[in-house]
Protein backbone atom coordinates (compact mmCIF):
# COMPACT_ATOMS: atom_id res chain seq x y z
CA UNK A 1 0.00 0.00 0.00
CA UNK A 2 1.65 3.27 -0.85
CA UNK A 3 0.74 6.73 0.58
CA UNK A 4 -2.18 7.76 -1.35
CA UNK A 5 -3.57 4.71 -1.39
CA UNK A 6 -3.33 4.48 2.50
CA UNK A 7 -4.97 8.05 3.07
CA UNK A 8 -7.67 7.07 0.71
CA UNK A 9 -8.29 4.29 2.81
CA UNK A 10 -8.50 6.11 5.98
CA UNK A 11 -11.27 8.69 4.25
CA UNK A 12 -12.98 5.71 3.39
CA UNK A 13 -13.04 3.94 6.80
CA UNK A 14 -14.12 7.10 8.52
CA UNK A 15 -16.68 7.98 6.31
CA UNK A 16 -18.59 4.22 6.67
CA UNK A 17 -18.02 3.02 2.99
CA UNK A 18 -15.36 0.75 3.14
CA UNK A 19 -15.58 -2.79 2.50
CA UNK A 20 -15.10 -5.54 4.30
CA UNK A 21 -11.59 -6.23 2.38
CA UNK A 22 -10.81 -2.22 2.86
CA UNK A 23 -11.96 -2.90 6.50
CA UNK A 24 -9.09 -5.77 6.78
CA UNK A 25 -6.37 -3.35 4.94
CA UNK A 26 -7.33 -0.73 7.56
CA UNK A 27 -7.05 -3.35 10.60
CA UNK A 28 -3.26 -3.66 9.37
CA UNK A 29 -2.49 -0.67 8.32
CA UNK A 30 -3.40 0.16 12.40
CA UNK A 31 -1.33 -2.54 13.38
CA UNK A 32 1.32 -0.67 11.57
CA UNK A 33 1.07 2.29 13.04
CA UNK A 34 1.14 0.96 16.20
CA UNK A 35 4.36 -1.19 15.91
CA UNK A 36 8.08 -0.38 16.32
CA UNK A 37 9.78 -1.11 13.17
CA UNK A 38 8.20 -2.89 10.37
CA UNK A 39 7.32 0.29 8.90
CA UNK A 40 8.27 0.88 4.99
CA UNK A 41 9.41 4.63 4.32
CA UNK A 42 10.42 4.07 1.37
CA UNK A 43 6.71 3.26 0.11
CA UNK A 44 4.89 5.30 2.91
CA UNK A 45 7.20 7.73 3.28
CA UNK A 46 7.56 9.50 7.01
CA UNK A 47 5.17 7.96 9.45
CA UNK A 48 4.48 11.19 11.50
CA UNK A 49 4.12 13.09 8.30
CA UNK A 50 1.72 10.55 7.17
CA UNK A 51 -0.51 10.66 10.43
CA UNK A 52 -0.35 14.86 10.03
CA UNK A 53 -1.91 14.49 6.38
CA UNK A 54 -4.35 12.13 7.16
CA UNK A 55 -5.60 13.64 10.19
CA UNK A 56 -5.84 16.96 7.64
CA UNK A 57 -7.75 15.07 5.51
CA UNK A 58 -10.07 13.20 8.35
CA UNK A 59 -10.96 16.54 9.73
CA UNK A 60 -13.97 17.32 7.21
CA UNK A 61 -15.32 13.71 7.82
CA UNK A 62 -14.80 13.97 11.23
CA UNK A 63 -17.09 17.27 11.35
CA UNK A 64 -19.79 15.95 9.40
CA UNK A 65 -19.66 12.87 11.56
CA UNK A 66 -19.97 14.65 14.83
CA UNK A 67 -23.25 16.87 12.95
CA UNK A 68 -24.76 13.02 11.94
CA UNK A 69 -24.83 13.35 8.80
CA UNK A 70 -23.04 10.26 8.23
CA UNK A 71 -24.84 6.87 7.86
CA UNK A 72 -23.01 3.86 8.68
CA UNK A 73 -23.16 0.27 7.42
CA UNK A 74 -20.68 -2.58 8.67
CA UNK A 75 -20.73 -5.43 6.40
CA UNK A 76 -19.21 -8.43 7.94
CA UNK A 77 -17.11 -11.15 5.88
CA UNK A 78 -17.61 -14.38 7.67
CA UNK A 79 -14.06 -14.99 8.80
CA UNK A 80 -13.64 -10.70 9.32
CA UNK A 81 -12.08 -9.31 12.07
CA UNK A 82 -11.73 -6.15 12.98
CA UNK A 83 -12.07 -3.75 15.81
CA UNK A 84 -13.37 -0.41 15.23
CA UNK A 85 -13.62 2.29 17.27
CA UNK A 86 -16.81 4.01 16.79
CA UNK A 87 -18.18 7.75 18.59
CA UNK A 88 -14.96 9.52 19.38
CA UNK A 89 -14.21 10.85 16.82
CA UNK A 90 -10.42 9.16 16.72
CA UNK A 91 -9.14 6.19 14.61
CA UNK A 92 -5.41 5.28 14.68
CA UNK A 93 -4.94 9.02 14.96
CA UNK A 94 -4.64 10.62 18.40
CA UNK A 95 -3.71 14.13 19.72
CA UNK A 96 -2.83 12.78 23.25
CA UNK A 97 0.60 10.90 23.98
CA UNK A 98 0.12 6.87 24.38
CA UNK A 99 -0.07 5.74 27.52
CA UNK A 100 3.40 4.58 29.35
CA UNK A 101 2.73 0.87 29.91
CA UNK A 102 4.22 -1.95 30.01
CA UNK A 103 4.91 -4.16 26.71
CA UNK A 104 1.81 -6.32 25.87
CA UNK A 105 3.71 -9.41 26.27
CA UNK A 106 4.84 -8.51 29.73
CA UNK A 107 0.69 -7.51 30.26
CA UNK A 108 -0.83 -10.86 28.84
CA UNK A 109 1.82 -13.04 29.67
CA UNK A 110 -1.17 -14.75 32.50
CA UNK A 111 -3.46 -15.87 29.82
CA UNK A 112 -6.99 -17.41 30.30
CA UNK A 113 -7.58 -20.08 27.58
CA UNK A 114 -11.21 -20.77 26.34
CA UNK A 115 -13.67 -23.22 27.96
CA UNK A 116 -13.16 -27.18 26.92
CA UNK A 117 -16.00 -28.29 28.49
CA UNK A 118 -19.07 -26.85 29.65
CA UNK A 119 -19.00 -27.89 33.59
CA UNK A 120 -22.82 -28.10 33.69
CA UNK A 121 -25.22 -29.60 36.40
CA UNK A 122 -28.50 -31.50 36.17
CA UNK A 123 -30.28 -31.38 39.10
CA UNK A 124 -32.64 -34.19 39.20
CA UNK A 125 -36.55 -34.08 40.29
CA UNK A 126 -35.18 -36.04 43.95
CA UNK A 127 -32.32 -33.82 44.28
CA UNK A 128 -29.36 -35.60 42.67
CA UNK A 129 -27.01 -33.80 41.17
CA UNK A 130 -24.86 -35.18 37.63
CA UNK A 131 -21.85 -33.25 36.78
CA UNK A 132 -22.35 -33.56 32.72
CA UNK A 133 -18.52 -33.09 31.40
CA UNK A 134 -17.61 -36.04 34.17
CA UNK A 135 -20.56 -38.31 32.70
CA UNK A 136 -20.16 -40.64 30.02
CA UNK A 137 -21.96 -40.91 26.70
CA UNK A 138 -25.78 -42.58 27.08
CA UNK A 139 -28.28 -43.13 29.87
CA UNK A 140 -27.77 -40.51 33.08
CA UNK A 141 -30.99 -41.43 35.13
CA UNK A 142 -34.19 -42.66 34.79
CA UNK A 143 -37.50 -40.65 36.57
CA UNK A 144 -40.87 -42.28 36.18
CA UNK A 145 -40.94 -43.49 32.34
CA UNK A 146 -38.60 -40.64 31.36
CA UNK A 147 -35.00 -41.56 30.18
CA UNK A 148 -32.38 -38.66 30.79
CA UNK A 149 -29.04 -39.40 28.10
CA UNK A 150 -26.08 -37.67 26.80
CA UNK A 151 -25.63 -38.23 23.53
CA UNK A 152 -22.55 -38.27 21.00
CA UNK A 153 -22.99 -34.18 20.95
CA UNK A 154 -23.06 -33.84 24.45
CA UNK A 155 -26.29 -32.39 24.08
CA UNK A 156 -28.71 -34.00 26.50
CA UNK A 157 -32.24 -35.68 25.76
CA UNK A 158 -35.12 -36.37 27.07
CA UNK A 159 -37.58 -39.07 25.87
CA UNK A 160 -40.70 -41.11 27.08
CA UNK A 161 -44.16 -39.76 28.91
CA UNK A 162 -45.14 -39.25 31.64
CA UNK A 163 -47.80 -37.47 33.36
CA UNK A 164 -46.31 -36.75 36.90
CA UNK A 165 -42.85 -35.18 35.35
CA UNK A 166 -40.75 -33.84 38.11
CA UNK A 167 -38.88 -30.50 37.57
CA UNK A 168 -34.92 -30.48 36.60
CA UNK A 169 -32.63 -27.81 36.43
CA UNK A 170 -29.63 -27.79 34.35
CA UNK A 171 -27.45 -24.72 35.61
CA UNK A 172 -24.36 -23.42 33.30
CA UNK A 173 -21.59 -22.22 35.28
CA UNK A 174 -19.07 -19.36 34.21
CA UNK A 175 -16.15 -20.14 32.13
CA UNK A 176 -18.16 -22.80 30.40
CA UNK A 177 -19.04 -23.64 26.69
CA UNK A 178 -22.60 -23.28 25.70
CA UNK A 179 -25.29 -26.69 26.05
CA UNK A 180 -27.78 -28.08 24.53
CA UNK A 181 -30.86 -30.12 25.83
CA UNK A 182 -33.29 -31.70 24.00
CA UNK A 183 -36.71 -32.01 25.94
CA UNK A 184 -39.29 -35.00 25.74
CA UNK A 185 -41.19 -32.64 23.78
CA UNK A 186 -38.88 -32.33 20.78
CA UNK A 187 -37.90 -28.73 21.81
CA UNK A 188 -34.11 -27.49 21.70
CA UNK A 189 -32.65 -25.31 23.91
CA UNK A 190 -29.18 -24.12 23.63
CA UNK A 191 -27.67 -22.44 26.74
CA UNK A 192 -24.76 -20.09 27.28
CA UNK A 193 -22.16 -19.63 30.40
CA UNK A 194 -23.97 -18.57 33.62
CA UNK A 195 -27.99 -19.86 32.41
CA UNK A 196 -30.08 -21.86 34.51
CA UNK A 197 -33.30 -23.78 33.10
CA UNK A 198 -35.62 -25.44 34.84
CA UNK A 199 -38.70 -27.50 32.85
CA UNK A 200 -39.91 -30.51 33.75
CA UNK A 201 -39.24 -34.09 32.46
CA UNK A 202 -42.37 -34.34 30.75
CA UNK A 203 -44.67 -32.10 29.69
CA UNK A 204 -48.39 -32.49 30.95
CA UNK A 205 -51.60 -30.26 31.06
CA UNK A 206 -52.73 -27.71 29.26
CA UNK A 207 -49.22 -25.43 29.11
CA UNK A 208 -45.50 -26.36 28.45
CA UNK A 209 -43.79 -24.04 31.13
CA UNK A 210 -39.73 -23.55 31.49
CA UNK A 211 -37.65 -21.19 33.79
CA UNK A 212 -34.68 -19.50 32.80
CA UNK A 213 -32.21 -16.69 33.54
CA UNK A 214 -29.12 -15.92 31.88
CA UNK A 215 -28.89 -16.62 27.74
CA UNK A 216 -30.88 -19.51 26.06
CA UNK A 217 -31.83 -19.93 22.23
CA UNK A 218 -35.02 -21.65 21.85
CA UNK A 219 -37.00 -23.90 18.81
CA UNK A 220 -40.04 -24.91 20.28
CA UNK A 221 -41.66 -27.53 18.73
CA UNK A 222 -44.93 -26.68 17.51
CA UNK A 223 -47.85 -27.83 19.40
CA UNK A 224 -51.35 -25.67 19.01
CA UNK A 225 -53.09 -27.52 22.20
CA UNK A 226 -50.03 -27.22 24.46
CA UNK A 227 -48.87 -23.56 24.45
CA UNK A 228 -44.94 -23.18 25.46
CA UNK A 229 -44.28 -20.50 28.14
CA UNK A 230 -40.90 -19.34 28.88
CA UNK A 231 -40.73 -17.28 32.30
CA UNK A 232 -37.39 -15.32 32.61
CA UNK A 233 -36.57 -15.58 36.96
CA UNK A 234 -34.72 -12.23 36.14
CA UNK A 235 -37.72 -10.02 36.74
CA UNK A 236 -41.08 -12.49 36.32
CA UNK A 237 -41.23 -11.34 32.33
CA UNK A 238 -43.23 -14.25 30.45
CA UNK A 239 -43.02 -14.85 26.71
CA UNK A 240 -45.78 -16.91 25.04
CA UNK A 241 -44.44 -19.52 21.94
CA UNK A 242 -46.29 -21.30 20.24
CA UNK A 243 -43.81 -22.79 17.47
CA UNK A 244 -40.79 -20.59 16.70
CA UNK A 245 -37.23 -19.67 17.65
CA UNK A 246 -35.86 -16.80 19.46
CA UNK A 247 -33.58 -15.76 21.74
CA UNK A 248 -33.61 -14.75 25.45
CA UNK A 249 -31.15 -12.42 26.79
CA UNK A 250 -31.97 -11.86 30.81
CA UNK A 251 -28.97 -11.62 33.23
CA UNK A 252 -28.73 -10.36 36.89
CA UNK A 253 -26.63 -8.05 35.68
CA UNK A 254 -28.75 -5.26 36.06
CA UNK A 255 -28.96 -5.08 32.35
CA UNK A 256 -32.15 -5.09 29.91
CA UNK A 257 -33.81 -8.11 29.12
CA UNK A 258 -33.83 -8.98 25.54
CA UNK A 259 -36.00 -11.04 23.42
CA UNK A 260 -35.18 -11.61 19.80
CA UNK A 261 -37.61 -13.80 17.52
CA UNK A 262 -35.93 -15.12 14.29
CA UNK A 263 -39.33 -17.00 13.17
CA UNK A 264 -42.86 -17.69 14.12
CA UNK A 265 -44.22 -15.34 16.52
CA UNK A 266 -43.74 -14.81 20.39
CA UNK A 267 -46.29 -12.57 22.95
CA UNK A 268 -43.62 -10.85 25.55
CA UNK A 269 -45.48 -9.73 29.29
CA UNK A 270 -44.23 -7.51 31.71
CA UNK A 271 -45.98 -6.06 34.12
CA UNK A 272 -49.09 -5.33 33.15
CA UNK A 273 -47.91 -4.44 29.52
CA UNK A 274 -47.49 -7.00 26.47
CA UNK A 275 -46.34 -6.66 22.81
CA UNK A 276 -46.61 -9.21 19.78
CA UNK A 277 -43.24 -9.88 18.11
CA UNK A 278 -42.48 -10.52 14.43
CA UNK A 279 -39.39 -12.25 12.79
CA UNK A 280 -37.02 -9.53 12.73
CA UNK A 281 -37.22 -8.08 15.58
CA UNK A 282 -35.96 -7.35 19.22
CA UNK A 283 -37.89 -6.35 22.28
CA UNK A 284 -35.78 -4.85 25.60
CA UNK A 285 -37.35 -4.83 28.89
CA UNK A 286 -35.80 -2.50 30.96
CA UNK A 287 -35.89 -3.39 35.08
CA UNK A 288 -39.25 -1.30 35.43
CA UNK A 289 -40.82 -3.41 32.87
CA UNK A 290 -41.04 -0.67 30.06
CA UNK A 291 -40.38 -2.09 26.74
CA UNK A 292 -38.80 -1.27 23.38
CA UNK A 293 -39.00 -3.22 20.49
CA UNK A 294 -36.74 -2.44 17.31
CA UNK A 295 -37.45 -3.93 13.38
CA UNK A 296 -34.87 -4.89 11.62
CA UNK A 297 -32.37 -6.31 14.62
CA UNK A 298 -28.64 -7.90 13.92
CA UNK A 299 -29.53 -11.34 13.63
CA UNK A 300 -26.43 -12.07 13.72
CA UNK A 301 -24.75 -10.29 16.51
CA UNK A 302 -27.83 -12.14 18.87
CA UNK A 303 -27.38 -15.20 17.46
CA UNK A 304 -23.27 -15.15 17.59
CA UNK A 305 -22.41 -17.01 21.06
CA UNK A 306 -24.67 -19.91 19.67
CA UNK A 307 -22.24 -19.89 16.58
CA UNK A 308 -18.99 -20.04 18.69
CA UNK A 309 -18.66 -15.81 18.20
CA UNK A 310 -17.94 -13.02 20.48
CA UNK A 311 -19.80 -9.76 17.85
CA UNK A 312 -20.23 -6.81 19.62
CA UNK A 313 -21.39 -4.07 17.36
CA UNK A 314 -20.98 -0.68 18.81
CA UNK A 315 -20.57 -1.73 22.34
CA UNK A 316 -19.13 0.03 25.54
CA UNK A 317 -16.29 -1.30 27.58
CA UNK A 318 -18.49 -2.68 30.50
CA UNK A 319 -20.82 -4.71 27.83
CA UNK A 320 -18.03 -6.35 26.61
CA UNK A 321 -16.20 -7.11 30.07
CA UNK A 322 -19.23 -8.45 31.16
CA UNK A 323 -19.30 -11.44 28.36
CA UNK A 324 -15.68 -12.23 28.82
CA UNK A 325 -16.55 -12.23 32.44
CA UNK A 326 -19.19 -15.23 32.66
CA UNK A 327 -17.34 -16.74 29.70
CA UNK A 328 -13.86 -17.26 30.87
CA UNK A 329 -15.05 -17.15 34.51
CA UNK A 330 -12.51 -13.98 35.22
CA UNK A 331 -12.73 -11.17 37.28
CA UNK A 332 -12.60 -7.69 36.19
CA UNK A 333 -11.23 -4.78 37.40
CA UNK A 334 -11.60 -0.88 36.22
CA UNK A 335 -8.91 0.95 36.63
CA UNK A 336 -10.06 3.48 33.71
CA UNK A 337 -13.09 5.37 32.81
CA UNK A 338 -13.89 3.95 28.92
CA UNK A 339 -16.86 5.95 27.16
CA UNK A 340 -15.93 4.58 24.04
CA UNK A 341 -18.11 1.94 21.68
CA UNK A 342 -16.05 -0.87 19.89
CA UNK A 343 -16.99 -2.78 16.85
CA UNK A 344 -15.15 -6.85 17.46
CA UNK A 345 -15.84 -10.22 15.89
CA UNK A 346 -13.58 -12.98 16.77
CA UNK A 347 -14.13 -16.35 17.46
CA UNK A 348 -14.90 -17.80 20.77
CA UNK A 349 -12.23 -20.53 20.89
CA UNK A 350 -9.71 -18.13 21.61
CA UNK A 351 -7.45 -17.03 24.88
CA UNK A 352 -8.83 -14.17 26.18
CA UNK A 353 -5.60 -11.90 25.05
CA UNK A 354 -7.02 -12.52 21.25
CA UNK A 355 -10.08 -10.30 21.68
CA UNK A 356 -8.50 -7.91 24.61
CA UNK A 357 -5.42 -7.24 21.68
CA UNK A 358 -8.03 -6.10 19.17
CA UNK A 359 -9.43 -3.78 21.27
CA UNK A 360 -5.69 -2.54 22.26
CA UNK A 361 -5.40 -1.81 18.53
CA UNK A 362 -7.82 1.24 18.87
CA UNK A 363 -5.29 2.26 21.74
CA UNK A 364 -8.26 3.67 23.60
CA UNK A 365 -7.86 0.91 26.30
CA UNK A 366 -5.55 -1.19 27.58
CA UNK A 367 -5.48 -4.71 29.70
CA UNK A 368 -3.45 -6.50 32.42
CA UNK A 369 -4.08 -9.92 33.33
CA UNK A 370 -2.83 -11.64 36.30
CA UNK A 371 -4.12 -14.80 36.74
CA UNK A 372 -8.01 -14.96 36.28
CA UNK A 373 -8.23 -11.13 37.24
CA UNK A 374 -8.17 -8.73 33.79
CA UNK A 375 -7.62 -5.34 34.98
CA UNK A 376 -9.11 -2.30 32.43
CA UNK A 377 -6.43 0.47 32.18
CA UNK A 378 -5.77 3.41 29.86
Amino acid sequence: MRKEEAILLAEKVASGTATDAEMMQYNRLFSAFQQQGDWDEQVLGNKQQLEEVIRQRLQPVLRRRRSGKIVYRYRWAAAAVVALLLGSGYYFLQTQPPPRLQPQAVRFRNDVPAPVGNHAVLTLGNGQQIQLDSAGNGTLAVQGQVQVSKNANGQIVYAGTDTNGSLNTLQLPAGSKPLAVIMADGTKVWMDAGAVLTYPTAFHGGKREVFVSGQAYFEVARNSHQPFIVTSTTNNATIDVLGTTFNVRAFRDGSNMQVTLLSGAVKVNSGNASQLLHPGEQLAVNTKGAMQVTAGADMEQATAWKNGLFYFNGADITAIMSELQRYYDIDVVYQADVKDAFVAKIPRDVPVSRLLNLLEMTNLVHFKIEGRKVTVIK
